[in-house]
């Protein structure tokens, strides 16, 4: 009988040592359990930021922010509002302290003629018809005492002439040219005269040189 038990507590202890080592097996292999669970936290991240990248809201923003510029590049013809303002700004900044007393588009070459009053001396400029680069000038002796005269009287800049102009047909459809500007003593009134080309049609509009108000006798 003591031998019996004795084989008894020897089977006990190997089935306590067995279990043991499984414990022991099982708290090792716990750092290659998780590795999975940080494999599967990092395919979130990569998908938020694939999200992200692809958005088609991220696409239709961009091509929201495009559309103004293209507009703006479609209004801005030769000869046009754009250009027109552009070509008073080149001469404004060549002859520094000067004003612009005349502009003309001539559609026929594609270019503007301006006339520039700076120092008591006229200048006759040629730009392009972006209103961006001069192209020819030449002086044209001493303004005429008329000239300075009417220029001393106003208020209102021929770009604020051909802006008040423009925004007259604003509203309307199709190709807006300018054909001319420049100051008119008409009966001690003293207006801009602007003459505009709409579709290949003439339209004069009167700008006050000193309140600014509008008026045409279209």
């Amino acid at each position: 009988m003591k031998h019996t038990e004795k084989i008894l507590t020897l089977s006990s202890s190997a089935v306590i040592g067995a279990l043991l080592l499984t414990g022991c097996g099982g708290s090792n292999d716990e750092p290659a359990a998780e590795a999975p669970a940080e494999t599967t936290a990092a395919v979130p991240e990569n998908e938020s930021t694939a999200e992200i990248t692809d958005d088609p809201s991220d696409g239709e923003a961009s091509a929201a922010s495009e559309s103004p510029s293209a507009s703006a590049a479609a209004g801005d013809q030769n000869g046009g509002q754009a250009a027109s303002l552009a070509a008073v700004d080149t001469l404004l900044a060549k002859y520094e302290g000067g004003d612009v007393v005349e502009l003309d588009y001539d559609r026929d070459n594609g270019t503007f003629e301006a006339d520039v009053i700076q120092n008591d001396t006229k200048h006759e400029v040629t730009l392009d018809g972006a209103g961006e680069n001069i192209t020819n000038e030449q002086e044209d002796g001493t303004a005429d005492q008329d000239d300075l005269d009417e220029l001393g009287r106003a208020s209102i800049s021929i770009k604020e002439a051909v802006e008040s102009a423009f925004g007259e047909v604003s509203s309307q459809g199709g190709t807006v040219l300018l054909d001319d500007v420049s100051l008119d003593d008409d009966n001690d009134t003293l207006n801009w005269e602007v003459e505009l080309d709409i579709d290949d049609s003439d339209a004069t509009y009167y700008v006050d040189a000193n309140s600014g108000s509008v008026s045409s006798n279209n």
